[in-house]
């Protein structure tokens, strides 16, 4: 029969320390989770259209603060002769902490929600606002989740586009494969090739030209001539500047005379007195601008012109007759032809008309 080895005291209190540390341990657990691991469970089921990703002993969560954790995976087999329910393809039981019973309500909605893009997944329960409790064992209406769902369509939208913009891609490609627009013809048509290197070949020439010296703009780039002409400018316009400085010539008084300032002043200063005298009608041109007297003479001739007018047009004055009749006009005309006649007479024989009559008594 085998001897029982005895325990040292050095082996019993290092038992003691680890069941010391193990109690701690458990306490700590039991006070950092709670009533969540030690507290009365009870049980809801709600329906979803899918549930990938989403694993039992996931967590359940209420408004984001989590309540307890999945259960039971299970699919919903179809009804033979029903029409299938696609939102409700799948039961997910869950086990919630009593405690949280008054927080779901009927009009509460559980949905799966993931944690980030690529992240774990797990139930939401949205608060209800006017239901009542959700008794244990009854279930909560599902719906599936919005972000992956609108992922989803545009994905499918942005898979369309990308697949529309290819297939342009590809007409285009074609196009300019056959020598279509003006892309294609630039890339098959050789005319094009010979111009464009024809084009390239003068804009050759042209720089040789340019730098060579030759034309307008070669020697504008390598003459000398230019340079020194604007040079020279330079130097006569800063000549000029000094000279309008030192107050020399006509735009230097101009510029620095006080003189000039001075009669400008006096100017605008007997401008706006006499334009004072005007207006308050002093002497000619006041009166002829404020004085009503000279307007309603010129309306009164304006009147009497026009009245005038009126009656040498009705033909019923002897000026209005000798503008308008006719018989006068015709007479003149006679008198006129009858002058001639006899200055005509008499120039051929004046002693016709001309008769001295001496008489002595």
């Amino acid at each position: 029969m085998p001897q029982r080895k005895q325990l040292t005291w050095t082996e019993l209190r290092v038992g003691l320390f680890v069941l010391v540390g193990l109690f701690v341990l458990a306490a700590a657990i039991f006070y950092v989770t709670g009533p969540q691991v030690f507290g009365t469970k009870y049980r809801l089921k709600t329906l979803l259209p899918e549930v990938s990703g989403l694993t039992t002993g996931a967590p359940v969560r209420v408004d984001g603060v989590e309540v307890g954790n999945v259960e039971k995976i299970t699919i919903v087999p179809h009804n033979s002769g029903k029409p299938a329910d696609k939102n409700k393809n799948i039961e997910v039981v869950m086990r919630i902490d009593q405690q949280y019973q008054k927080y779901i309500l009927t009009d509460s909605v559980a949905t799966l929600v993931t944690e980030g893009l690529l992240g774990n997944r797990y139930v939401n329960i949205t608060r209800g606002i006017t239901g009542v409790e959700v008794q244990p064992g009854k279930e909560i209406p599902g719906s599936q989740e919005k972000a992956i769902a609108e992922v989803v369509e545009r994905s499918a939208d942005v898979l369309k586009n990308l697949q529309d913009l290819s297939e342009n891609i590809q007409d285009l490609v074609h196009g300019v494969q056959a020598g279509k627009g003006t892309i294609g013809k630039l890339l098959n048509d050789p005319e094009a090739y010979n111009h464009l290197n024809s084009l390239l070949a003068k804009g050759d020439t042209m720089v040789s030209d340019i730098q060579a010296g030759r034309g307008t703009l070669g020697k504008l780039v390598s003459s000398d001539e230019m340079y020194t002409k604007m040079n020279t400018g330079l130097d006569n316009a800063n000549l000029i500047l000094a000279d309008v400085r030192a107050q020399k010539g006509t735009i230097g008084k101009l510029l620095y005379d006080p003189t000039l300032y001075d009669q400008a002043k006096q100017a605008i200063t007997t401008g706006n007195t006499m334009i004072g005298n005007v207006r308050a009608g002093q002497g000619t041109l006041g009166k002829l601008v404020t004085d009503e007297t000279l307007y309603n003479k010129l309306r009164d001739t304006g009147s009497n012109l026009a009245t005038a007018t009126a009656k040498l047009n009705d033909n019923t004055t002897t000026a209005g007759k000798l503008f308008s009749d006719p018989h006068l006009y015709d007479n003149l005309v006679g008198l006129t032809g009858d002058m001639r006649l006899l200055i005509g007479d008499f120039r051929q024989n004046p002693k016709k008309f001309l008769h001295i009559k001496i008489t002595i008594f």
